[in-house]
């Protein structure tokens, strides 16, 4: 059986029989891995607890001929994120970002840049205030990398440059709506130019340095429709830490 070694985070976790685990990681070498933890929930197991959610470490797994699910042989804990787990809000916003990198990207499919992201949405996480807006930030950032970035420059129908105070974002259309083309998406929700120029920012802005940022309510909720919205859409996933957000909101 064939050993591999990378960096990974644990982004998903479920028993398996009485005393092991599924465990998903997210990797940089190898993308969305799935694993067995044997033994990992018994009296005596090896792990401790290094393969908690959110935990990044020093991953080795064995594979296995014809089979998807490897077996943990190591884990050696690097950062436990403690600063996010201190704090039961930012614990929620981490599985959110977990949950949506494991919705999005598919098993084996390597994206160094998707690693870093996670890396950079958790650090962020123990250090910003407006946490919310740095959800909105990953989201957005995932969504580019992952192909399904939604247009903001120019109208998806037209493309010209949309003008206005008040524009319209089409879920189903990828994008902005100018004034002549909001019929093409009559459901499409308004968004304030304020809150698009805002998305444009967050797409390639430092998410460790959010608190330089100021978002209205507005920008918030109008932020939060438009991208839930565009992610169920392109996930067919409604996303459970998602749903215990907008409980706690």
């Amino acid at each position: 059986m064939p050993i591999q070694k990378t960096d990974a985070i644990v982004i998903r976790s479920y028993p398996f029989g009485e005393h092991h685990k599924i465990i998903i990681f997210y990797t940089s070498d190898f993308g969305k891995v799935r694993t067995a933890a044997y033994g990992v929930r018994g009296p005596k197991s090896r792990f401790g607890g290094s393969l908690e959610l959110l935990n990044h470490g020093t991953l080795v797994f064995s594979e296995r001929p014809n089979k998807d699910l490897r077996t943990v042989q190591e884990f050696d804990l690097i950062d436990a994120f403690d600063g996010v787990k201190e704090d039961f809000e930012r614990t929620t916003y981490g599985c959110y970002l977990a949950e949506l990198v494991n919705a999005i990207e598919s098993d084996q499919t390597a994206n160094r840049g998707v690693f870093r992201l996670l890396q950079h949405g958790f650090d962020g996480l123990s250090r910003v205030d407006d946490i919310a807006l740095l959800a909105r930030g990953f989201e957005l950032k995932l969504l580019d990398i992952a192909g399904f970035a939604p247009q903001l420059s120019q109208c998806v129908a037209c493309s010209s440059q949309p003008s206005g105070a008040a524009l319209r974002f089409s879920t189903r259309l990828g994008g902005l709506l100018c004034e002549n083309c909001e019929h093409h998406d009559s459901s499409a929700p308004q968004l304030a130019r304020g809150s698009c120029e805002l998305m444009k920012y967050l797409r390639t802005c430092d998410l460790a340095r959010l608190d330089r940022v100021q978002a209205s309510k507005l920008n918030h909720r109008q932020l939060r429709l438009a991208l839930s919205r565009f992610i169920s859409y392109h996930t067919e996933l409604t996303l459970k830490s998602l749903e215990l957000i907008e409980d706690l909101n």
